[in-house]
């Protein structure tokens, strides 16, 4: 009786760090994951999981990010936090460069910038009396 040979398949940093993150971070499952990419081997998928979770000291996969009533709550770790802090700062940081900006530009620039800012920042120049 013969054996069927699978053919071996090699995936990219990129494809599993792909995978990877549409579970970890999304709240996608492992299964659907795997059928809407076509990969066969299931356990593979898990390991990558471990792999990734190991390296960044998680326990299991955070849940949070889907929406279940009675989901467990999840601690963000300090990675992540700090990752999130950059973002604000980054954010404060543009914002006070458009207020700048504002200041500065002629009237047709000034439509241009209100046009392109959301409604909170609008919001914030006209309290803070730059608009």
């Amino acid at each position: 009786m013969k054996r069927k040979a699978r053919k071996a398949v090699n995936y990219t940093k990129d494809f599993k760090s792909m995978v990877v993150n549409e579970i970890v971070r999304e709240g996608f499952s492992i299964a659907s994951i795997c059928m809407q990419r076509g990969i066969d081997e299931v356990y593979q998928v898990r390991e990558w999981v471990r792999e990734y979770m190991k390296k960044r000291g998680m326990v299991r996969i955070p849940r949070t990010l889907t929406k279940r009533k009675k989901a467990p709550m999840v601690l963000i770790n300090e990675p992540i936090n700090r990752q999130f802090k950059r973002y604000e700062e980054i954010i404060m940081y543009q914002e006070s460069m458009i207020e700048a900006m504002y200041e500065v530009a002629d009237e047709e620039t000034k439509k241009k910038l209100l046009e392109k800012l959301s409604p909170s920042q609008q919001k914030r120049l006209k309290q803070t009396g730059r608009l």
